[in-house]
Formats: C-alpha cells, structure tokens, sequence
C-alpha cells in the first residue's frame, strides 16, 4: 500500500518545483486528498494502483487552489513618470493581491472529475 510520503515526489516532479519550499503546504493537501479518496472508495489504505491519481489530483488542487502562491507573478517594473510631448503619465501604485485561500468545493470537483479511475477500487457498504 502507497503512503502519503510516496506522493510528494510526483506532484513536486508534475508542478514543475525544483526544491521543497512548498512540501509542508504540500503535505496537507496530500493529507486531504487522501482522506477524500478513502472515503470515497471505502477503505482504510489507497491501493497501490491509485499512486499516479493520487499524486494528479493533489497537483490539480495544489495548482488551481495556490496557483499564485507555487508560481508568483514576476515583480513589475515601476516607471516614475513617462512623458511625450505635452502628456505625462504617472505610475500607479500595485496593491499585493490577497494569498489564495483553500477551496473545499475544488476538493470534491477533482475526487468527482477523477471517479472514473477511483470507482473501481470503490468498495460498497451494505
């Protein structure tokens, strides 16, 4: 059976990251993922089959929920003051966009958009 240290080198290796600045943020999405995909297929370890699923679906969380956060926005180029002929143009002042904040929703629309690789290891309560 898979565990959650097995993930992190697929999803490092899928996002593209080049050290483990993230892997603690990482982690508790790994965690969280996990979580959802055993109570979606009913049992207490994910197969070893789900390895790959596992790691694309943290990848898909991790990238759409801290898209921002993983990959910054390069630092804008402030020019004080432009001017052609008889117009100037002063810079405006760039407020920091707010840190990204989780998405449960987003969490249950990738357990749901990866069913289909999930349901057949799916146990069924009777």
């Amino acid at each position: 059976m898979i565990t959650e240290s097995d993930v992190w080198p697929l999803v490092k290796a899928r996002l593209g990251l080049t050290d483990d600045a993230h892997k603690t943020l990482a982690e508790l999405y790994i965690a969280e993922v996990g979580q959802r995909i055993r109570h979606y297929i009913n049992q207490q370890r994910i197969p070893d089959g789900l390895l790959l699923t596992w790691a694309a679906m943290v990848s898909a969380v991790l990238a759409e929920d801290q898209g921002e956060l993983l990959y910054p926005p390069p630092a804008p180029v402030e020019v004080p003051e432009v001017s052609i002929g008889d117009t100037s143009v002063k810079s405006s002042t760039v407020t920091p966009a707010a840190p990204p904040k989780p998405n449960v929703s987003l969490l249950d629309k990738v357990v749901l958009d990866y069913r289909v690789d999930l349901n057949h290891y799916r146990k069924l309560r009777w």
